[in-house]
């Protein structure tokens, strides 16, 4: 295959083309909505009626060099098919953009409410969740029976139902899948075309090979491995194009894909030498679509939320590493490819030959991974609630979205400010706790160090509790403003419960509430409780009037804050005091109520660029954080407590409870590229399998590295840093964010 011509092609497409189309598409099929009437419909005859409409209009765009068929040119190059994302809007967009207004007319006061929430950083949301990102189209089901075989599934419930809401579900998901099937056929009969004209062999074995995989697959069972790696394609552009979310995951190819790729190898019909270039040809389509040298500034600018995972166990618990585990891993290496993101489960038992290829770039500084253990992840799932074979099975989307794979719909984007919460307490900031209508409990009157801790736990639950409120209240209108019938004919168990997934229809029922800030709080407690109430330097009041005055004029109590015990530096103090707080997170959690039955709200502790643009609008903290700094992301260590040794945070997470960390947990470290060796990076992933680490994103480089690459960006292209669920170029980065890098802590 040429990659050089590849590369030219799909570069040239998606840089120059691709947002032109994707813009008249939209324009074009918003008209042709928007003259039908649509009053008498229900949310899922509107969305039938968009599939439809799309479908119809939609012209398949087949690339000279490329063997797979999925583009329609309906969504924009850097977009991961959600209806509006980054200012690219597409044509998937139309019913969600009408039918918002519902999610406001239903209860006008609350919807403002939830507004000065956000605005007051209290929780990142959107109407009430995330009705736009981190989906799943579960191919699964596909790869055994084809699309048939969920409208057969799907016709068999809606002639056993009378329910109207039942059939109208039914007939919208039977129409969406239809509409998928007439795509297909439209890239076959294109390829057929394209035949007639075309003369240079390569392009003529790529048609043929379009043309009948295209009149098959997906609405049959995919017949080889190269079908069924176009099946993934497929599903996310062309799916994406209809429903109008973002699809934030491939699954684990290494497992779903090796049934077709060793068939192949024992027909002969597939040499490995071919697979591989399949799979790097599959990894470039994606990586192509953006430019990796574009400055990153803004809150998401090289984010593409494109995944898939690989390794971890099968269902029996073995270790899966397989050659297309080794081939995934080599192809993004040799093509230094940035994004679809790799997510590697590891566990103790993981084989070193995998921890090898996966560690090789990393630990000379290009760190495009993320490494997920397994021996914490499993355990915590289960004890969610999920059972021991889907919780092996599960996969990591988005950034860190942990979940089990295709039975499970939850919101990876709900980020819950306690550490707001916790500075409106130590600020007393009245008005605005009025705007936000939240009564918090300052901390002014604690009279012992349980006053001070009992307070901030009890604010934690009015937080919490807020936001449960306004999930139950709010988010149960999704099914009715814009289901998403096509998405749940994939997942596990809606067809069967005749549900949408945005009605309950999953296996799992599970709300995932993601702390903001536990690093910050348990330090300021530390610090609270040396300096007030054991070495009493202080009294508290006057530790407050230090703390609100931003510590100016008080930089020896910010000096000794800095210098108490704090999260990660392996001391019984710090360790004791962070498996206690998050044990009462969790019990705080087990408090709530999710909006079917059967579910339960989990802890996580992560993270996005809010380290800096929420950091940037608060207040200084008693940890000896000031107005404006950066907090922690996730369960790393604050960067004002200059730990030395990792394995000190190593001991320190291993000190935590991983079965009440339900929704996934991230830790930032940076070890030196000039002493990291494939001998001590596997030992340093062996020794945190056996914590509670869960997502783990390692950078191997010096600060000397960043500050020359700082210099020199032409030495050091491929200086690839992970910065917060995304990995870029370190020479892309914005001065603010290459400083916010070289802030962190680089350990020993």
């Amino acid at each position: 295959m040429d990659f050089h011509a590849f590369r030219e092609e799909l570069t040239g497409f998606y840089r120059e083309k691709a947002d032109d189309l994707s813009k008249a598409f939209c324009e074009r099929i918003y008209k042709i909505l928007d003259s039908k009437d649509v009053s008498g419909m229900d949310g899922y005859q509107r969305k039938a009626l968009q599939y439809e409409t799309i479908a119809a209009e939609a012209k398949p765009i087949l690339f000279h060099s490329s063997p797979f068929y999925h583009e329609l040119g309906t969504i924009a190059a850097i977009s991961d098919g959600a209806g509006e994302f980054r200012g690219f809007k597409h044509a998937g967009n139309w019913n969600y953009e009408r039918s918002h207004h519902l999610f406001i007319d239903q209860d006008p006061a609350l919807y403002d409410l939830l507004r000065r929430q956000r605005r007051n950083i209290l929780y990142l949301t959107g109407s009430y969740g995330d009705y736009r990102q981190h989906f799943i189209f579960n191919c699964k089901p596909l790869m055994k029976g084809g699309l048939k075989s969920l409208y057969e599934k799907a016709l068999q419930e809606y002639d056993r139902s009378s329910d109207p809401e039942e059939r109208s579900f039914l007939q919208a998901a039977m129409t969406g899948l239809r509409c998928l099937k007439t795509i297909s056929l439209k890239f076959a009969s294109l390829a057929e075309e394209r035949l007639k004209t075309v003369s240079d062999p390569e392009e003529r074995k790529n048609l043929k090979r379009i043309r009948d995989a295209a009149a098959h697959t997906p609405w049959n069972r995919p017949r080889t491995f190269y079908e069924a790696l176009n099946l993934l394609a497929f599903c996310r552009t062309v799916t994406a194009s209809l429903e109008g979310v973002g699809y934030n995951t491939f699954g684990r190819p290494d497992v779903e894909l090796l049934p077709f790729y060793e068939a192949d190898l024992r027909s002969g019909v597939l040499t490995k030498a071919e697979a591989h270039d399949l799979v790097k040809a599959f990894l470039l389509t994606w990586d192509v679509r953006y430019d990796h040298d574009m400055k990153m500034v803004g809150y998401a600018d090289h984010e593409f939320e494109n995944t898939y995972t690989l390794g971890g166990c099968d269902e029996e618990g073995k270790p899966v590493f397989n050659d297309l585990t080794e081939m995934f891993l080599l192809a993004a290496s040799e093509e230094k490819i940035i994004y679809p993101k790799i997510k590697v489960r590891f566990s103790g038992k993981s084989p070193r030959a995998y921890l090898d290829i996966a560690d090789s770039d990393v630990i000379h500084s290009t760190s495009t991974i993320l490494y997920q253990n397994d021996d914490a992840t499993i355990p915590a799932l289960v004890r969610a609630g999920r059972s021991l074979s889907d919780a092996r099975d599960y996969i990591v989307t988005g950034c860190w979205g942990l979940t089990t794979n295709g039975n499970h719909m939850d919101d990876h984007g709900n980020y819950v400010n306690i550490l707001r919460a916790f500075e409106m307490s130590v600020h007393d900031m009245k008005d605005k706790m009025e705007e936000c209508g939240l009564q918090f409990i300052p901390l002014d009157e604690a009279e012992s160090f349980e006053d001070v801790y009992r307070i901030t736990v009890e604010n934690c639950r009015i937080l919490a509790k807020e936001r449960n409120r306004m999930t139950l209240l709010g988010k149960g209108m999704w099914h009715k403003a814009d289901p998403l019938p096509l998405t749940s004919a994939s997942m596990d168990d809606c067809i069967k419960n005749r549900k949408d997934l945005t009605n309950g229809g999953c296996r799992y029922h599970d709300e995932q509430y993601t702390f903001v800030g536990f690093p910050n709080i348990v330090d300021s407690l530390l610090a609270i409780r040396k300096i007030v109430f054991e070495e009493r330097k202080v009294t508290l009041r006057e530790y407050l009037n230090a703390v609100r005055s931003n510590f100016e004029g008080y930089e020896d109590l910010r000096s000794e804050a800095v210098k108490a015990p704090g999260w990660g530096d392996g001391s019984d103090e710090s360790c004791e005091l962070a498996n206690r707080f998050n044990h009462d997170l969790y019990k705080i959690t087990g408090e709530l109520k999710t909006l079917w039955p059967g579910g339960r709200v989990n802890v996580g502790h992560l993270t996005y660029t809010e380290i800096r643009f929420w950091a940037e609008k608060m207040k200084s903290t008693p940890d000896g954080r000031r107005d404006g700094e950066y907090f922690s992301q996730g369960l790393t260590p604050s960067r004002l407590k200059k730990i030395s040794s990792v394995f000190d945070v190593i001991h320190s997470l291993s000190r935590l409870d991983p079965t009440e960390i339900g929704a996934n947990s991230v830790v930032n470290i940076i070890l030196p590229s000039i002493r990291m060796t494939l001998d001590n990076c596997a030992a340093f992933l062996y020794a945190s399998a056996d914590s509670a680490l869960q997502s783990l994103q390692l950078n191997c480089v010096t600060k000397e590295e960043l500050l020359d690459a700082q210099i020199h960006p032409e030495n050091h292209r491929n200086l690839i840093v992970r910065v917060c669920g995304f990995s870029a170029r370190f020479t892309s980065l914005s001065p603010e964010w290459q400083q916010e890098v070289l802030s962190r802590n680089f350990y020993e």
